[in-house]
């Protein structure tokens, strides 16, 4: 009888060994995806037009695959302001004053964005009540946004997500606006180090996993980070960011990756057009970035940074198709590139290289079709450009 119960006790001890253990060891990951500028230019407008509805997807389909069935945080640089106001009409527009059709945000929902960044220079193109209108679109969208504060919303507050057992806060702050609205109602989280601290203490007070800031910042079509940019980023990681993302310049710029007392740590200074109708180049050349976590034991570290280059292009000049210009075969033959013509796809591959050269990635292509940038496996090989412009 002691026999049995002296097997017994090994057991239920070993059992709750290797269950604590089955605990310790148990490495959670998610894979966190970003795109730039979402842009809707007069000749966008004008391409999705249709008699009685707006249809935007041609501009997104070559490549939807690519971010489906992930986690996507995008920078929606336009306004859903409405076609009515007071009594008056608005028009739909493009630059200077962009205001977009509402089923934008329909389809944005249907390609799996999760988050959207609006503290840009264009989110007041139609006023405070535009901005206004646009968070309830996009709330009645069921799509996450942050970078204002309304009256229930806290200025410079953070939103929390969760992405495959991974908690990210997340921030979102403007350098400034084009127009300043009178109205109070509506406040625009900007680049500041006072609000930028109350932004990352506010995340923290969420116990995220992570934190992201996303900054719309920078001097438009430049290739490289201003001295401003450097010191918000400063702020930013000596307050608790783990990640940066910046939008603005319209271009790309490249991707650092900082060593912070054995903390690894990236910035993305800025990821260009994801969508839009500006042709003179750079302003075509774009990307996806994927940014890889994994949390064991309540700690959370980077692994990876990787890069699925974009070319945007403009077939016949009328509208603009964001495709994908890597060379992995089974990503292209995941992708619809129909109606590409074979000097074309040689042209995009071209293009593609060019900007991984002014990334620095490594030749490196994983199941996504993405390229490593960075990862933690050979964690002192940084990313180094091999050119001055992805051109």
């Amino acid at each position: 009888m002691k026999k049995n119960i002296l097997e017994i006790s090994v057991f239920i001890l070993a059992f709750i060994f290797f269950t604590d253990n089955s605990k310790i060891f148990a490495e959670t990951r998610a894979r966190f995806l970003f795109i730039g500028d979402i842009m809707t230019h007069q000749q966008q407008l004008d391409a999705a037009k249709h008699k009685d509805f707006y249809d935007f997807s041609p501009q997104f389909r070559r490549i939807k695959p690519l971010i489906e069935n992930s986690f996507v945080v995008g920078n929606l640089e336009t306004t859903f302001s409405g076609t009515e106001r007071n009594g008056k009409k608005l028009k739909y527009s493009g630059y200077p004053t962009f205001n977009t059709p509402d089923i934008l945000a329909d389809l944005l929902k249907s390609m799996d964005i999760d988050l959207l960044t609006l503290a840009n220079n264009h989110i007041f193109d139609k006023g405070a009540a535009g901005a206004w209108r646009t968070t309830e679109i996009l709330d009645s969208a069921d799509l996450t946004w942050v970078g204002l504060g309304l009256d229930d919303v806290l200025s410079n507050d953070a939103v929390i997500l969760e992405n495959d057992g991974i908690k990210a806060a997340f921030i979102n702050h403007s350098y400034g606006s084009n127009l300043w609205p009178k109205s109070s109602d509506v406040h625009l989280n900007v680049i500041n180090d006072k609000d930028l601290i109350t932004s990352l203490e506010r995340a923290k007070n969420l116990s995220p996993d992570i934190i992201i800031a996303c900054f719309h910042w920078g001097n438009e079509y430049q290739l490289k980070p201003n001295v401003h940019q450097k010191k918000a980023a400063d702020t930013a990681f000596n307050n608790g960011a783990d990640l940066i993302i910046g939008t603005h310049p319209h271009v790309l710029q490249p991707v650092e990756i900082k060593n912070l007392s054995g903390d690894f740590k990236a910035v993305a200074w800025s990821l260009g057009n994801f969508v839009s109708f500006q042709r003179t180049l750079p302003r075509e050349r774009t990307c996806i970035l994927a940014a890889e976590f994994a949390k064991e034991n309540d700690k959370t570290r980077l692994t990876k940074i990787s890069v699925a280059p974009l070319w945007v292009i403009a077939p016949g000049q009328k509208r603009t198709e964001i495709t994908y210009a890597g060379t992995d075969e089974n990503t292209i033959a995941s992708l619809d590139m129909t109606g590409l013509s074979k000097n074309q796809i040689v042209k995009l591959q071209n293009i593609g290289k060019n900007i991984l050269d002014f990334l620095g990635a490594q030749d490196e292509v994983d199941e996504y079709g993405f390229y490593t940038l960075w990862r933690e496996e050979s964690a002192d090989v940084l990313p180094e450009q091999r050119r001055k412009s992805p051109k």
